[in-house]
């Protein structure tokens, strides 16, 4: 297998898709929610609410599918535009701001002293990731907890590959004096 097969079968997916096919945008859907869910709710830190604008940015992309054009971006790239649009829409609507809560998923099977520890851990970066600018926290969540590349991220948020490298080391310096000279990650 070639190391750019998944984004010939994505592509393969997505013409599918945009052919009229569920079961193909079905097979999108389950490669896809569970990052631009963790994206959204990084985002509006609200299960229910992270879960409604998750759904909208699935149905957003079904409905505009016949639209999108692989211009250098992945689909991927494309639905977390959609993500993001959706997220700013939010806000715009209810015209407030909600602060993150937790930092990432905790694992059930830890015993409770790896748990807690976990939970402090995560509560302490979620403290310290409200203090960034809003740039600055998408770009360090994109690449340090979702694992993108410089170039899918700059997609992502409309900015050059060098501004997301400025945030993302502007976000990380933020965050070391945040955190008392720990390390973030």
């Amino acid at each position: 297998m070639t190391e750019d097969s998944p984004l010939r079968d994505e592509a393969k997916l997505v013409r599918a898709a945009k052919a009229g096919d569920p079961n193909a945008f079905g097979l999108l859907y389950d490669a896809y929610v569970d990052r631009l869910y963790r994206f959204v709710y990084y985002r509006v830190s609200d299960e229910p609410l992270a879960e409604d604008l998750t759904s909208r940015v699935f149905l957003k992309a079904w409905e505009n599918l016949q639209g999108y054009r692989d211009r250098g971006l992945s689909f991927g790239a494309w639905l977390f535009s959609i993500a993001r649009n959706t997220v700013i829409d939010h806000y715009r609507t209810i015209k407030q701001e909600q602060s993150l809560e937790t930092a990432g998923p905790l694992v059930d099977e830890e015993d409770p002293e790896s748990l807690l520890r976990r939970t402090q851990q995560g509560d302490q970066l979620a403290n310290a990731l409200r203090q960034l600018t809003d740039d600055q926290r998408e770009v360090l969540v994109l690449k340090f907890i979702e694992g993108y590349d410089t170039n899918e991220i700059a997609g992502f948020v409309g900015k050059k590959p060098g501004a997301v490298r400025a945030l993302q080391m502007r976000g990380l310096q933020a965050l070391e004096r945040i955190l008392g000279g720990e390390e973030p990650w």
